[in-house]
């Protein structure tokens, strides 16, 4: 990680997207991928020039051969619809592909109206809601999980 943590959470802050409490919890994810880049966790950005314009962070599912979790995408909120998180999912499946043969992956997100986009997006990829729980995070927010099976 060449860039520090308060770069990343003022990225997704701007998007204004996330919650104080999901924010430290992504705080908390950059912290221990930066200590330990061993971790677990996958960070993938893209960047113009040093300038971070969006990063995904992923990591294969603990107990299973070759299933893997998308725990964040975050573009910029003044780089968004320009293509940044299509790349970023497509790096992440090709890095996962370089692996393996075949894999799943899976992405929970939030059932909030605000995250409408998120969830079309998800789809336009090729991710299809397996799961629903209701009232997960709150009463009206519902639990979606997304996966996709990938290969080559």
């Amino acid at each position: 990680m060449k860039h520090n943590v308060w770069e990343y959470i003022e990225i997704a802050k701007s998007t204004e997207a996330f919650t104080p409490a999901e924010i430290d919890v992504l705080r908390d994810v950059l912290e221990e991928y930066q200590k330990n880049p061993n971790s677990g966790y996958v960070l993938l950005e893209e960047k113009d020039g040093e300038s971070i314009l969006g990063f995904l962070i992923y990591g294969p599912t603990p107990m299973t051969e070759a299933s893997y979790d998308l725990y964040w995408i975050i573009v910029g909120k003044n780089h968004q619809k320009c293509g940044i998180g299509k790349k970023l999912l497509l790096e992440m499946e090709n890095d996962i592909l370089a692996e393996h043969k075949k894999a799943s992956i899976r992405i929970e997100t939030s059932g909030k109206n605000s995250y409408a986009n998120t969830r079309l997006f998800y789809e336009s990829m090729g991710y299809e809601e397996t799961g629903r729980i209701k009232d997960f995070y709150c009463d009206g927010d519902d639990l979606i999980i997304y996966c996709k099976k990938i290969s080559y």
